[in-house]
């Protein structure tokens, strides 16, 4: 033996016999720190919960390790054979290291005067992906090991390469076989062919390197080698090595999916995460169902950005913070939101919290306290019918002054013009701010804020004048709420999002239960919806009908003084939306930027879109409401002599008795002729409400 030989030996004796002394100290050491027995027994990997829509519709996904356990019997042969040549291949007769392999990596080590380069077997990479990091450290290594004996005592060879199979990383955030099948292959594991299980098996040691959709080359390379590897062992015949080499790479086009109502994900997280924490979100395997309509939410987003974008440039508003005349602007970009709910039930449907989640995750349609304008004028006209006025009481629209205090306050219309004596009718339809104000200090602000709350407005309001043309701030979701209970005719429904809450085990950790309310007379309802339809038919928001929107419908526009805020919230029987659009910094929109002229075209399009296929559906006149001709001058029973005149509606005991004599001398004939209805004795109440 020659003396350079000798050396060799002896230096590597020599590093033997010091690690053997200072290896069983270390291991003594290393051991106290090791998780107990009972964690590895106890041990689940992260799962993926799921958000499904109304219709069970995959929503989105919250994970850390993106993972879908799979059990070994569902497994390809191939997969595990393909795995076990190219990582383990005395995986079945080792207990849980390779000892000599590690002696061989130690000598070679020292050959080449290079550093440790190891092989860990499968229950090492198993041990090391479940409890600890990648630092390549003596120490960390020790635990490796000590891990994996433990491991292989706890668990059978089989349920080892499962966890294993589950567990490792295969690269693109596919955490175990089943994620990696379908984020490469596009389906499950078990349709696996024997290229597809190859091509898998390569990727653990080096997911980035391997990468087919970015190294298609190097992944090529790297199955070959694992169908080589295969064919040595036996698993398959050279011919079907060499047939699968020559196969194509048979990967999917990478998927980038379209994520659709994000605002709404965010509110279910962090509901979620208020309620049971964060880590039944991200690694429990739970399923959440909501509300959300997957469908109405993709017409929602569509509406909402096409309008959008359609409306700057009629009114030359520029999204990118550069007014028309091409003035510099450090606004942001004109915002919106949208929130639609089935009114019978209290279901979300679909949320709209902004232009763009990614640039901005404030939630306008929930968060977002902004003035109302005119669209709060409803809740007014409600209070009003609840004390005893009709749709035909007449109503002065006229210049007004009220002094309190020290304050003067002076309304104006948004028109500036005046038409004097007119119906309530007419006075919510064409939006009138001056009859609002006279109708709110003949009945009192605190009368219009407790109807405003027992209808849903939860928002704090202040019991002022102005309150009868929104002058205090509410959230777009007290808006479609408390018009809701006024589609179902005074039943109120609290919205929400989250249906059912169950675990894996099929638990169910939490389901929400309908709760509805009669807060006010059907009847009365009837009476502001059958005025809001007005709205649409004769009033402010006309401009949907020629926009195509020819369904019974009922809304109202708003929009405040400094045109800051356009609104608009409108319903049909089955279906409510509401749509804002304002900056963030409360500043003025654009000359005449009503609501419209900015949200009824967003509302419109998107609820020609949702109903399209529906059944056409009316508003219910339910018990107790009763039909009179009235003059629309004097508001009393039309003569032959009145020319403006209509059908109008009264709550049964409220309609007029007196024939109008505005317009021509009535004769003892006349008056019987259309004097022909139901009276009420002079002695009897009117109802209250």
């Amino acid at each position: 033996m020659t003396t350079p030989i000798k050396k060799t030996v002896f230096i590597i004796i020599g590093i033997y016999g010091f690690l053997t002394g200072f290896g069983v100290s270390l291991v003594h050491t290393v051991n106290k720190t090791l998780p107990p027995l009972s964690s590895l027994e106890k041990y689940t990997p992260f799962q993926i919960t799921k958000v499904y829509d109304r219709n069970l519709k995959l929503l989105y996904e919250f994970y850390q390790e993106r993972r879908i356990p799979v059990l070994l019997s569902n497994m390809p042969k191939l997969l595990i054979d393909a795995t076990l040549s190219t990582e383990d291949k005395k995986f079945y007769r080792h207990h849980g290291i390779d000892l000599l392999g590690i002696i061989r990596a130690i000598t070679f080590s020292v050959l080449r005067q290079k550093a440790i380069q190891a092989t860990s077997t499968i229950t090492q990479q198993l041990a090391r992906s479940l409890f600890l990091t990648r630092e390549r450290t003596l120490f960390r290594k020790i635990k490796e090991i000590l891990l994996a004996i433990r491991i292989e005592q706890t668990y059978l060879k089989s349920e080892i390469i499962e966890l294993y199979l589950n567990q490792i990383y295969y690269g693109n955030g596919a955490y175990g076989v089943e994620a990696a099948s379908q984020c490469y292959f596009g389906k499950n594991v078990q349709e696996l062919i024997l290229p597809e299980c190859a091509l898998l098996a390569g990727l653990p040691r080096t997911p980035a390197k391997y990468n087919p959709f970015l190294h298609p080359t190097q992944a090529l390379e790297r199955r070959s080698l694992v169908l080589t590897l295969m064919a040595e062992d036996r698993m398959i015949s050279n011919e079907e090595a060499e047939r699968a080499k020559n196969a194509p790479l048979g990967i999917i086009e990478k998927q980038v999916r379209e994520r659709f109502g994000l605002y709404f994900i965010e509110e279910v997280k962090n509901w979620t995460m208020a309620k049971f924490g964060p880590d039944l979100l991200y690694r429990s395997g739970t399923s959440i169902y909501t509300t959300l309509d997957l469908d109405l939410q993709k017409i929602a987003e569509k509406s909402v950005n096409e309008m959008l974008d359609k409306l700057e440039t009629i009114h030359q508003i520029c999204a990118g913070g550069t007014s028309a005349s091409g003035r510099k602007d450090t606004l942001a970009p004109l915002q919106v939101a949208l929130l639609s709910l089935d009114p019978k039930t209290g279901e979300i449907l679909a949320l709209v919290g902004g232009r763009d989640f990614r640039e901005s995750m404030f939630n306008r349609a929930l968060q977002a306290k902004r003035q109302p304008g005119s669209s709060f004028k409803p809740f007014t006209w409600l209070a009003a019918f609840g004390s005893g006025y009709t749709p035909a009481s007449i109503m002065l629209d006229a210049p007004i002054v009220v002094e309190a205090g020290d304050t003067i306050y002076s309304p104006h219309n948004y028109d500036q013009k005046f038409l004097g004596p007119i119906t309530l009718r007419k006075g919510l339809a064409l939006s009138r701010n001056l009859v609002a104000v006279r109708l709110i200090m003949k009945i009192g602000p605190k009368k219009v804020l407790g109807y405003a709350k027992r209808m849903g407005i939860t928002s704090k309001l202040e019991p002022v004048i102005s309150l009868a043309i929104g002058a205090n701030s509410v959230t777009l979701l007290d808006m479609v709420s408390a018009f809701a209970t006024l589609a179902t005719e005074g039943s109120r429904t609290t919205p929400f999002m989250i249906k059912k809450v169950i675990k894996e085990n099929d638990e169910v950790l939490y389901e929400h239960f309908e709760f509805k309310e009669q807060v006010i007379p059907r009847e009365l309802a009837y009476l502001v919806i059958s005025l809001m339809q007005s709205v649409l038919d004769e009033g402010t928001a006309i401009s949907a009908r020629s926009l195509g929107f020819n369904l019974p419908a009922a809304g109202k526009t708003g929009t405040t003084n400094n045109c800051a805020d356009a609104w608009f919230v409108g319903f049909t029987p089955s279906l409510v939306c509401g749509v804002w659009v304002g900056y963030d910094q409360m500043k003025r929109i654009g000359k005449n930027a009503t609501g419209a002229k900015f949200a009824l075209p967003i509302w419109t399009d998107f609820m020609k879109q949702a109903l399209k296929s529906q059944p056409v559906e009316i508003f219910e006149v339910p018990p107790g409401v009763v039909h009179r001709k009235i003059c629309e001058k004097s508001g009393k029973l039309a003569s032959p002599f009145c020319k403006h005149t209509r059908e109008e509606i009264f709550i049964k005991g409220t309609e007029p008795t007196e024939i109008c004599n505005l317009h021509g001398p009535l004769t003892q004939e006349s008056a019987k002729e259309f004097g022909k209805f139901e009276r009420l004795d002079s002695k009897t109440p009117k109802p209250e409400f």
